[in-house]
């Protein structure tokens, strides 16, 4: 069923002024296609429920689905799982020129809620360093 939400958002490319991506368990399978599908100053919801993946408990899953490695640290948890996935979807929007805007991510129970303003800007895909930690 994965495949039928990629493919309907990637035959509507940047046509859709929000996509709200609330899998159960981990967004990474679809946001290649979410961030092409939103439009230019579109906003991009996207909702993770794999907290345990992001948290650390299993880094080498992590490292697959989101291009990171957690710290396994309690203290900071919630916070480095929002980073890592905010690095996740700037690294598949700079693919298509896009950067992104954090708008408001939440950190609840065993889920992340991310809210993310999406443009498209050549020059502003080099700056993107810049901004990850």
């Amino acid at each position: 069923r994965t495949a039928d939400c990629r493919l309907a958002m990637l035959a509507h490319n940047a046509a859709f002024d929000v996509v709200d991506l609330d899998p159960y368990g981990s967004p990474a399978p679809f946001l290649d296609s979410a961030v092409q599908a939103v439009s230019d100053n579109g906003l991009l919801c996207v909702t993770a429920t794999d907290m345990a993946v992001l948290c650390g408990n299993n880094a080498e899953v992590c490292w697959s689905k989101y291009g990171s490695y957690p710290i396994h640290r309690r203290s900071i948890c919630h916070e480095m799982a929002i980073r890592i996935l905010l690095h996740s979807i700037a690294s598949h929007a700079a693919r298509y020129k896009r950067v992104i805007e954090p708008l408001l991510c939440v950190s609840m129970d065993f889920y992340l809620r991310c809210f993310i303003r999406v443009r498209t800007s050549a020059a502003d895909v080099k700056l993107n360093a810049n901004s990850l930690s």
